[in-house]
């Protein structure tokens, strides 16, 4: 496997933040949010090296879906308007080739912060990803949304839509609009995130789908027996996959059965998530998928973690633990880096 090009030091590389979603349910702005409870703006980004993150699209499902369409492309939209107001810190990325530029990149100016000013920092690699496909009226739509810039998907969120079934559903796989919908993804090299997809959709999505898969937000099941989880096996085929594993924050993913209410897990119980997996698959498949202001606040995520520059602890427990610094930097964001610059087109 050819070398590919890091960035200096060690960085975070965050793979599931809903930023848009926030922004527009809460009605905040993304540099100065205000008065608004948030755990990502642009200068908290720059000042915890976030180097790469994936930005989802992402619709919340209690509202009709005519509503949901215009908030998928408003959202869409808000990225577009990040992208040119601030050109040097805020990077789509939708290429290998856009990577590798970026992992030479000089820091730039950075974006004021209302609490310390200006610093500097470098530009933040952003890629585009759709969590659930069902706002997609037929498989051939996908090419509008590659078109756009969008290079990973999942196929659904909780519940079912005319793709699959995903957790928390009726415990059924793929329908057959989902493999049509598989097949699109392979055509176009769109990467598949198996994040909310259910056990049995995991498993014919894995057989039928030779592309590169990867699950953005979701921790062990042996740890926590939670339907969001991974078993032993997936995790095992997604490492054998060359695929990465993005640990959740989310408390009830971390501990079974944690409810709100009760005492928040320890940043040493969400490692040992990543241990476990990185014990099944290998180091090289684990890292760092927070779902950050997707539903997660300072109450529901381990203790310490409120906002995204607070990501640095669950390194320096992995250190605690007696982990390399090749294996913390890898969960950190070398990990993903490696996925993509080998999943994204040329």
């Amino acid at each position: 496997m050819p070398i590919v090009p890091l960035p200096e030091g060690m960085f975070i590389a965050d793979a599931h933040q809903d930023i848009a979603c926030h922004c527009q349910e809460m009605g905040r702005e993304f540099v100065d949010p205000g008065d608004v409870p948030c755990m990502i703006t642009l200068p908290l980004l720059q000042q915890a090296d976030v180097r790469l993150l994936c930005a989802t699209l992402f619709t919340p499902h209690d509202k009709p879906e005519p509503e949901r369409r215009y908030k998928l492309h408003s959202q869409y939209e808000m990225y577009q308007q990040w992208f040119a107001d601030y050109r040097e810190e805020f990077v789509p990325v939708r290429s290998r080739a856009e990577l590798s530029r970026l992992a030479s990149a000089k820091q730039v100016k950075g974006v004021r912060n209302p609490e310390t000013g200006v610093r500097k920092g470098y530009p933040i690699g952003v890629i585009l990803l759709m969590e659930g496909c069902d706002l997609l009226s037929n498989p051939a739509e996908l090419q509008t949304w590659w078109d756009r810039g969008v290079r990973i998907a999942s196929l659904t969120w909780n519940g079912t839509n005319r793709y699959a079934s995903g957790c928390f559903a009726d415990g059924k796989g793929l329908k057959p609009l989902g493999i049509e919908l598989l097949k699109e993804f392979r055509r176009l090299g769109m990467i598949l995130d198996l994040s909310h997809l259910n056990y049995a959709g995991s498993e014919e999505a894995l057989a039928l789908f030779d592309g590169p898969v990867c699950a953005t937000h979701s921790d062990a099941r042996a740890l926590a027996n939670h339907e969001r989880n991974l078993t032993d096996g997936q995790a095992r085929e997604i490492g054998r996959r060359g695929g990465v594993m993005g640990l959740h924050l989310m408390a009830s993913f971390i501990i079974a059965g944690w409810k709100w209410g009760n005492k928040l897990p320890e940043v040493s119980q969400a490692t040992e998530h990543t241990v476990h997996l990185a014990g099944i698959a290998g180091w090289e498949h684990v890292g760092i998928g927070s779902d950050l202001d997707g539903g997660l606040t300072p109450e529901n995520t381990p203790r310490g973690i409120e906002r995204v520059d607070h990501l640095w602890l669950l390194t320096d427990d992995l250190r605690a633990r007696g982990c390399s610094e090749s294996e913390v930097a890898g969960f950190a964001g070398a990990n993903w880096w490696r996925f993509f610059e080998h999943s994204l087109p040329r």
